[in-house]
Formats: structure tokens, sequence, C-alpha cells
């Protein structure tokens, strides 16, 4: 038993010196935390049929010599869709003190689960969360982005990134059973596409930095854009109409504006059609440029941001179509164009914008360098109203003496203009309502026009001084909703009136 006593002291004074020697690690926590990551966004780019899981990975790095500390790394929990992640044998929506060796880095895998079953306002089409690093007050994200319903994804997830549709002057029909998403933008080119009865398209915006130009320059994303041999035509019926809407479907973003920046018919791009379509939440509905032309026919633009129709020196068809709750100019024409309305309903309530501007010039950001090009319009049987005291603007940068240039005639609609819109210009208007606006209703606040503006209802009220307005166009027997109009006396706007 003696003999043991010798090593029973030493084990006892190795033991001593251990714990003597041992020295508590210090971490760099807080806002001096410095962290590197392989990525700033996750995604996860399967498309679910049904209830399934997909797993990707990245690398967290710390590139100073010292261990840190991380306090939290979480989900923000964001979408509905859930999003868990492991970290150094941790699982879950979150862990806490998260350490990264000094010169070292750490994987950190996450999963998304996604059940392409759920309603869209639980799994929309496009899930954005973060993964969500706290030091201190300082806070850092990686950006994690999934498929959460089962549809044909235009671009991936190249969201600021533009797809280029072409098929060699052929046509390319967007399928129909699912609905399509554009995440970032669409370009056409040498061909025609066509969205047939029934198509859901949904587009996902956001403002991107262009690379194209070295980064200086940003844009609003989420538009599909027509090149000079390109056409998109929206072919719906009545009873399935195509539409165009933002991919956030929950309804409270049903009537939210400026979502994604629309349709762009780019110069000397022709035989672009809106027929029964929808066209929602736009930025701008349709921007038409340089000798452009499309043809709007028993289809509802709203919820802009901006105008509903923008055009520049463009042609324009508009019959049987509903424009309301546009926050901007609803149709508006720079650097002339030609403009023909029929039986269509302008609702321009709730901002200090026009329903109509037209003008023949485009001058440069200093009001100089003025350049012109004729501007016809033609408007019969039509609504032009909204909040302000004048809802049309004309402006003729030649004051009148150049008629061709400015050649502008309304024939049996319903307007609304004020004394000021009668005597500004050096009265170049004072006649309008003899000359240019013939068989016309120059609307007062207090008159009878739609059933329900705060409901969004612009069928006609019983009394409404749009009744019986019109002349009948035999090319457009029927109203926007399929109604037969009256064959003597139909009714000026888009919808005839009906008995209830």
């Amino acid at each position: 038993m003696n003999s043991l006593r010798p090593l029973l002291y030493l084990m006892a004074l190795c033991c001593t010196l251990v714990m003597a020697c041992e020295v508590e690690t210090e971490f760099v926590t807080g806002e001096q935390v410095e962290l590197r990551f392989s990525t700033d966004t996750v995604t996860f780019d399967t498309v679910f049929t049904a209830r399934g899981s997909a797993t990707r990975s990245f690398k967290v790095y710390n590139d100073g010599e010292q261990p840190v500390k991380i306090d939290r790394v979480r989900v923000g929990q964001s979408s509905g869709v859930n999003f868990i992640f492991n970290v150094d044998g941790f699982q879950g929506p979150e862990a806490e003190d998260v350490i990264i060796w000094g010169e070292d880095s750490i994987f950190i895998f996450v999963e998304v689960f996604v059940d392409p079953t759920d309603p869209e306002e639980v799994s929309p089409f496009i899930v954005e969360d973060a993964l969500i690093f706290e030091t201190g007050n300082a806070v850092e994200e990686v950006t994690l982005i999934a498929f959460g319903q089962n549809a044909n994804y235009i671009n991936g997830f190249n969201r600021g990134e533009f797809f280029r549709i072409t098929c060699d002057n052929g046509v390319a029909v967007l399928p129909q059973e699912l609905p399509t998403v554009v995440y970032g933008s669409m370009f056409i080119d040498s061909c025609v596409v066509q969205a047939l009865p029934g198509t859901r398209l949904y587009l996902h915006g956001g403002v991107q930095r262009n690379e194209l130009i070295g980064g200086s320059g940003i844009f609003n994303d989420g538009f599909i854009f027509t090149q000079p041999d390109g056409s998109l035509q929206l072919l719906g019926t009545l009873e399935n109409p195509v539409i165009v809407q933002t991919d956030r479907l929950e309804e409270e973003f049903a009537d939210d504006p400026a979502k994604y920046r629309g349709l762009i018919l780019g110069p000397g791009s022709e035989n672009n059609v809106l027929e029964n379509a929808q066209l929602l939440n736009a930025i701008v509905g349709i921007t038409i440029d340089s000798a452009a032309e499309v043809r709007v026919e028993n289809s509802i633009i709203a919820f802009s941001g901006g105008p509903a129709i923008s055009a520049y020196q463009s042609d324009v068809t508009v019959r049987n179509s509903l424009f309301h709750s546009n926050f901007g100019n609803t149709v508006q024409f720079v650097k002339g164009g030609t403009l023909r309305m029929q039986h269509t309903t302008i609702a321009n309530y709730g901002v200090d914008a026009s329903g109509l501007v037209l003008t023949n010039f485009d001058c440069d950001e200093n009001g100089e360098n003025c350049v012109f090009s004729p501007m016809v319009a033609r408007l019969e049987n039509s609504i032009v109203s909204g909040s302000r005291a004048s809802e049309i603007i004309l402006v003729d940068i030649f004051q009148g003496e150049e008629p061709t240039t400015f050649d502008v005639q309304i024939d049996n609609s319903v307007v609304r203009t004020d004394s000021r819109f009668l005597t500004d210009q050096n009265g170049l208007y004072a006649d309008f309502y003899e000359t240019i606006c013939q068989n016309c209703v120059n609307l007062e606040f207090s008159d009878p026009l739609f059933v329900s503006i705060e409901e969004d209802d612009y069928a006609l009220d019983s009394l409404s001084v749009a009744r019986n307005l019109g002349v009948f166009l035999p090319a457009l027997p029927q109203d926007l909703r399929g109604n037969q109009r009256d064959t003597e006396s139909p009714d000026a706007g888009a919808l005839e009136w009906q008995p209830q």
C-alpha cells in the first residue's frame, strides 16, 4: 500500500497543476464580431407538387484570430412556411452562443418544409424569410427563398435579371393548367407570347440595381418587355379572363398598388392585345413606347401605383374597359400618338391626378429642347371622372395654331372640367363643349354616377347622368360584363345599367 502513495501524490499534483494552468477563453462578442458569409441568399429551387422538404447549406467565416461568440441565430419566420437550421449539432428555428474559432468557419444547414396545397396566404408563390445573426445590437441576415406553390416559374430565382423568350417569329403559349410566376423580368423577342383563357400570370417585383451599367443605376423589377419583333397577347374570355397581378395573394395585398413594374411595350412592338384581361397591382399598368401599339378590350386595369396607361408617341385602342383606383394620371400621352377610346370608364378617385392627359410634345428636364409629334384622339360613349375639379388636361405646344398636330374629339361622354380649364391657356378651350366635346355631360360632384365608389362598384346608378347618353356602336353590342346594350340609346361607359 505504501508503494502506491508516491503515485497517488504524483497524480494529485498533476491534477492541481492542470487546474491551476487552465485559462478561461476570451471571445469577441457584441458589435465587435465580424462575420463573413459564403452567400447572402440561400435558394431552394425545388418546385413541390406535394408536401416535401429540401436542404441547402452555406458557411459562416471568422477571419479574425480571436474566437467569436454569436449571441443568437434565428429564423425570421416572416412567412407561414417552415424553415429550420442545424449548426454544430443544434437544430431548430433558434440557437444561442454559437462559437466560431479564430480563422475558422462553420457550416449551417437550412431545411425548408413546403406544402403546395396550403392556400397562398400561408404558402405564397415566392417564400422569403431570413436567417438572422444577432451579436449585441448588431444584426446580419442571410436571405432564404423558396417556391411555395406548384407553378411554372420563369427565370428561377434570378431576381433583377432578364429572361428572354424567343421562338423564331412563331407563337409561344403560356401554360394554362398551372400559374406562371415571373421572378425578375421577361423579354419577348422575335416571338408572339400568348396567354389563353384562364391563364394566371404573377409577377414578383422590387427595386434592383442595374449591373449592366456598372451597378450605378436602379430599376423596378417584375416586368414583361416586348422588343420590336415581340408581342404579348392576353386572350381571355368573359368566363375565364387572363389575370396578371402581384404574386402576393394574401387578402391585404388584393388592392395594394405598385407591387411590380408592369407591362412595357418597347419601341415598334405591334399586335399587342389585352382582351378579357385583368391587370392589377402594377407600378404602371401598361407603358407603350415609340411607335408601339396595343388594343385593350373588355379589360380592367386597377390598383396601379401610377397610370393605367402611359403612352409615348404610340397607338392605343381601348374599348369596353374599366380603369379605376390608379394612383396617377389614369391615361396619359406624351409627345403625341393616337388614342381611340369607346365605351370606357375612367374612375380616378382618391388621387390628385387627372383621368386623361393628352400632349403633343416632350421637353428635356429643363423644359427646353422640345420635340413634337401629332396627337390624335377620339373618345366615344365614355366616362372620365375622378376627385379633381378637372379630370382632363390638354396641352398643345402650338396653342391651336397647327390644328392637325392636336386633333381631339370627344362625343357622347361624361367628363369633368372646371372654369379654369375653359379659361387657361388664353382661353384656348373656351368653346370646349361646343367644338370638341359634343353631347357631353360636364359632371358635377353632386351628380349621381356610380353605384358605390367606396366599394369600387362602377356599375351605373339608376339615376346616373351617363344613362342613355351614348349612340349605339354595332361593334360593341355588349358591355364589359356581357350585358346587352340598348340599341337606340346605350349608356356611356363600360357598364350598361342593369335593373336590380
